[in-house]
């Protein structure tokens, strides 16, 4: 049995090893042709996209931008950046607003899931060849144009993005970068006003609009909006509800701003050598109480609108049908229905108490409470003003602190001499300790 089965592995192993060699005897006709592949068809396509991105605002010169990119034929891929809101509209070979290959990569034609189309990868390259903020897009053809939403980086190298749609064809949009630049160029429009302050070291401008609005740029970007009047004592100026000490000095005023960019705060003197010219604004009763507010990084102007029947509209990015009760020049307000989707996050992360000013500007604040016949406002979560309403009489300079538990105040008043006039009315209608609940303030006893 055992020489039977040595003989069969024996033949087995013989015919694995003829296979494996192949057999000399064997007709050629049947040996396979080694396999080879058609070269590949030389590329002649071109494409040619452009697209921006545009917003308002502080810091629009840097991130208002118009790129234009060229996919060529070696399948090679380059964007480049246009920053039209610098207004600089010269020669693309030396003008600093434009950075030629911006972003670059390479493309090629493919199908997705079954469709035709481009692949586009793009990254940013620095001196040295290193790559960053690299991504892959799809553009599909509609009837002749492609379109794809590129991701851009504000900061090469960072995280920090924007989108921009982008449009195009086979073939060139633009003769050059010229054209181009041509075609996006922007002329700087100064905003109506009757009178501004300047400080000219710096490029700073506060014009001051016939409404009673102040617009705050530096160089092209207004990054503030205030308020301002006309008063017996000179120009008075708040920005963003808060008042701004101004030094008026015979026909002269100036104020001080200061403006914060990442980690840099720069503050800028701003001057009016003539405010005798100055005729005082009209300002309407129909017109918003306003205020400038950021959120995520996104600064805009809320507006207030308040009706006579304790109802009224806060635009903060959208509208938002609101109630409110009034004490003495502060309000409160709760939202008229149920909030749901980008309302309920916009309403979550701003002030439900607002100080309104004679300028119809308003100051966001911490909390109100009736107290009486006083009116006590958190302007924060340490400092108090505090509001006589039957004589229009109100001192800054209180302090307070609120128990954990929500239902003691403890307030703290400056000094007589501080308070002048104002020593009066708190020594007969203020206290040191008040129990709270709600909005309501009551003297402990």
């Amino acid at each position: 049995m055992k020489k039977k089965l040595s003989l069969i592995l024996a033949a087995l192993m013989a015919l694995a090893l003829l296979t494996a060699c192949g057999s000399s005897s064997a007709p050629a006709a049947t040996q396979a042709p080694a396999a080879t592949e058609a070269p590949a068809a030389e590329n002649t396509k071109t494409f040619q996209f452009e697209g921006k991105f545009e917003e308002q605002g502080e810091y629009a010169s840097m991130l208002n931008n118009a790129f234009l990119l060229t996919l060529a034929a070696d399948g090679t891929a380059v964007c480049d950046k246009y920053a039209f809101a610098n207004y600089d509209a010269s020669d693309a070979d030396s003008n600093p607003t434009y950075t030629q290959s911006y972003l670059s990569g390479k493309w090629k034609e493919v199908e997705k899931d079954g469709v035709p189309c481009l692949q586009i990868k793009l990254a940013y390259v620095d001196a040295s060849g290193n790559e960053s903020n690299g991504t892959t897009s799809y553009a599909y053809d509609v009837a002749g144009e492609y379109s794809f939403e590129m991701t851009y980086p504000v900061t090469p190298g960072q995280s920090y993005t924007r989108n921009a749609v982008m449009t195009g064809k086979e073939g060139t949009l633009y003769a050059d970068d010229n054209a181009f630049i041509q075609a996006y160029k922007q002329e700087f429009v100064a905003p109506e006003s009757i009178g501004q302050f300047v400080d000219e070291e710096h490029n700073v401008t506060a014009y001051l609009q016939a409404d009673g609005t102040m617009l705050v740029y530096g160089g092209f970007d207004k990054f503030a909006e205030g308020k301002w009047s006309v008063t017996d004592e000179g120009v008075q100026v708040s920005v963003g509800g808060s008042p701004i000490a101004v030094t008026n000095e015979g026909s002269s005023a100036s104020f001080s701003l200061e403006r914060t960019m990442g980690e840099v705060t720069n503050e800028y003197t701003l001057v009016c050598a003539d405010v005798t010219a100055l005729a005082a604004p009209e300002i309407s009763e129909e017109a918003p109480y306003t205020a400038s507010m950021e959120m995520g990084g996104n600064p805009t102007t809320a507006e207030l609108t308040l009706n006579g029947d304790g109802t009224g509209n806060l635009k903060v990015f959208m509208d938002i049908a609101v109630t409110y009760e009034q004490f003495g020049d502060a309000v409160l307000l709760d939202a008229a229905g149920e909030l749901e989707g980008y309302a309920a996050s916009i309403w979550e992360n701003i002030s439900h108490a607002y100080l309104l000013n004679a300028d119809k500007s308003m100051l966001p604040v911490a909390h109100v409470w009736n107290a009486d016949s006083l009116v006590l406002i958190a302007l924060d979560e340490a400092n108090m003003k505090v509001q006589f309403p039957a004589y229009s009489m109100e001192r800054d300079g209180f302090t307070y602190v609120l128990s954990e538990d929500g239902t003691q105040l403890t307030v703290t008043a400056p000094s007589e001499e501080e308070m002048g006039a104002f020593a009066q009315v708190w020594t007969a209608t203020g206290a040191e300790n008040w129990t709270v609940g709600g909005n309501i303030a009551a003297k402990a006893e």
